[in-house]
């Protein structure tokens, strides 16, 4: 089982490596099939390109049967790492306990691509895939990041982000945040400021945008 990191948004970041390798597996097994059909017909691989389906577990026992009789597979997620926000950790989990070999073809991630953007210390990195919906839940994570001293990553959606930076500005004003807008398209753009300022540059994005926050870590108090 080979887990093969993806573009975030230009289809030539494709490593040489990944191209091989997914040219010579029996079976990629994809996030959203469609979205890795048109990469690999872009790279001229003709593979068998299958769903990963949320992990059934009817899905899995299929796919543990073709490693069983000797089929390589790739898992791949629409953009960046698999497993990373991506619910492909449960085939992986699968295949090592059924005694496979897996291994990883490292690739793009909007994870570590936001963080050199973003120009501050990555020396403690907290990933969050998934924002809380409601307000008050919002405002109870947000709370709980007002004395983290790393840097903050998030993924957002386009849509959600006034409401984000709005509850930001009342509860952290200070600190500086980057959002880092669809990365490696001929568009990208990376705007910095204040959650106030930003406010003010976020009309102009399209809903469609793809953004990855990076929040300031707190000083650290000198004793």
């Amino acid at each position: 089982l080979f887990i093969i990191g993806m573009p975030i948004g230009s289809p030539d970041d494709l490593t040489l490596r990944a191209r091989t390798i997914l040219g010579q597996v029996s079976i990629v097994v994809a996030e959203t099939p469609l979205v890795t059909r048109m990469l690999l017909d872009y790279h001229g691989i003709s593979a068998t390109v299958t769903g990963y389906e949320g992990g059934s577990r009817e899905k899995i026992a299929i796919l543990l049967d073709r490693l069983n009789a000797g089929h390589d597979i790739a898992l791949v997620s629409d953009s960046g790492m698999p497993v990373i926000y991506d619910p492909g950790r449960l085939l992986i989990a699968a295949a090592r306990a059924s005694g496979h070999s897996v291994t990883v073809v490292p690739g793009p991630s909007a994870l570590t691509a936001a963080a050199a953007l973003s120009g501050v210390s990555a020396d403690r990195l907290l990933f969050v895939g998934k924002l809380p919906r409601s307000i008050q839940q919002l405002d109870r994570f947000l709370a709980g990041l007002t004395h983290e001293t790393g840097t903050t990553v998030m993924y957002a959606a386009a849509s959600a982000l006034p409401r984000l930076l709005e509850r930001m500005r009342r509860i952290m004003p200070g600190r500086t945040v980057t959002l880092a807008v669809n990365m490696t398209h001929p568009d990208e753009r990376v705007c910095q400021g204040n959650p106030s300022s930003l406010l003010e540059h976020i009309c102009s994005l399209s809903k469609d945008s793809e953004v990855t926050l990076v929040l300031t870590g707190v000083k650290k108090r000198r004793k």
